[in-house]
């Protein structure tokens, strides 16, 4: 059962030219939620980019700025970085770790020009995923320029979404508590109908009908409230 919508990874694509000395952007992870978040960078292309930091934690409501250096000499197209969330749970004194629960994950599409007029951004900026431009990710002053334009709305955007407190929606806490609450009654029904008397059900309101027919009913409808509660994002 994913605990909440994945973190955010921004911008999520990084361009580097190969015209320019400053191979390196930045990107930022932030965690708008409750709870601490832990994240681990998976680079699929170690011989073209380095970051500086694999894993780590973000605290709730709080951002991490990493960097990726671009170490290759030839242009590409569509490469990609993924980072990886994680539940973080800290061990208790004397505690093995427990292993952590996988929340979801976030790319991050990385383009190599050889130079500006070739990347089709710089001619036109388009909206992204993110709420910021397109071009998000320059090198140097740009890159982080970017970083920060993104990080803002990202947190404006979770502002609108949530209630004053910065906590999550009430509509969907409410949701939740609505299903809770219905599986706990039919599963009391069932219970109950499992210990009627099958004479008395049919003499006072259904005839024919079995008691335990009912539950098995009733407990179905539990079932499949428990799952559309377990699958609720």
């Amino acid at each position: 059962m994913p605990i909440t919508p994945t973190p955010y990874v921004i911008p999520s694509t990084l361009v580097f030219y190969l015209s320019e000395q400053t191979r390196t952007v930045e990107f930022c992870v932030y965690n708008p939620f409750p709870h601490d978040i832990l994240f681990k960078v998976d680079n699929a292309y170690p011989d073209k980019y380095t970051v500086s930091l694999k894993q780590g934690v973000v605290s709730t409501r709080q951002k991490i700025t990493l960097q990726l250096t671009c170490t290759s000499r030839e242009a590409s197209l569509e490469d990609g970085v993924q980072v990886r969330f994680f539940k973080w749970s800290r061990p208790r004194h004397g505690q093995r770790p427990r292993a952590q629960q996988y929340v979801g994950f976030r790319s991050i599409k990385v383009f190599i020009y050889n130079n500006r007029n070739e990347d089709p951004n710089e001619r036109e900026s388009t909206p992204s995923d993110t709420g910021s431009t397109s071009a998000l990710s320059g090198s140097g002053r740009g890159g982080a320029e970017s970083s920060r334009k993104g990080y803002q709305n990202v947190a404006q955007s979770e502002r609108r979404n949530s209630d004053p407190d910065g906590t999550p929606d009430t509509s969907k806490r409410m949701q939740v508590i609505t299903n809770l609450v219905t599986v706990l009654t039919l599963l009391a029904c069932g219970f109950a109908l499992n210990k009627t008397s099958e004479e008395w059900l049919s003499s006072n309101i259904l005839e024919g009908i079995k008691p335990q027919t009912l539950a098995i009913v009733s407990y179905t409808l539990a079932f499949v409230v428990l799952i559309k509660l377990l699958t609720f994002r």
